[in-house]
């Protein structure tokens, strides 16, 4: 597995702020990678799609509306 290592200045912060930023850089990270997971599968997966791009932008955006009106009904917005 790969290693990154993230050096910070001495600073004058509690254990638990140094604690957090780790949780912080891993969540990001992981998001990071799993996005290029899936974009990679999806690109192999639609390679013989046969919809153009702007066909592609419309159905998601209309996907996008119907995701926001859902979560709004369902109140996580």
């Amino acid at each position: 597995m790969a290693e990154i290592v993230v050096e910070i200045p001495e600073l004058k912060l509690d254990r638990k702020f140094f604690e957090e930023l780790e949780r912080d850089i891993n969540a990001t990270i992981r998001l990071k990678v799993a996005r290029e997971l899936l974009l990679k599968e999806w690109d192999k997966r639609f390679s013989k799609s046969e919809l153009t791009d702007e066909e592609c932008l419309r159905l998601g955006r209309e996907i996008n509306k119907a995701s926001f009106k859902h979560w709004k009904e369902m109140g996580w917005l």
